[in-house]
């Protein structure tokens, strides 16, 4: 199950930052290339590389507000379930 989290840790880390990227080059009107370095730099500040990440997956790919949510905030759920199913296996 770790390797699981893991391995969907860094793909979802990768569609976030395109995500940050597009929202950056579309809000700032910047090069693809400008944009996903600046991207590189935003992913780390946790408030305002969500906020551009979830501005460039609702305006530049079209999702929903609550897709993007679940993008950027997926690991919440996702360690809720693990929790519960670790504390039902441990009894």
């Amino acid at each position: 199950m770790q390797v699981f989290i893991v391995i969907a840790y860094i793909v979802v880390g990768f569609v976030q930052l395109f995500a940050i990227a597009d929202g950056i080059g579309f809000s700032l009107g910047v090069g693809s290339f400008i944009s996903l370095i600046i991207a590189g730099f935003l992913t780390y500040i946790p408030l305002i590389g969500s906020a551009a990440g979830l501005y460039g997956a609702v305006k530049v790919w079209d999702w929903n507000i609550w897709q993007a949510l679940v993008l950027f905030f997926w690991y919440i759920p996702a360690t809720a379930v693990v929790a519960g199913i670790s504390a039902i296996t441990n009894r």
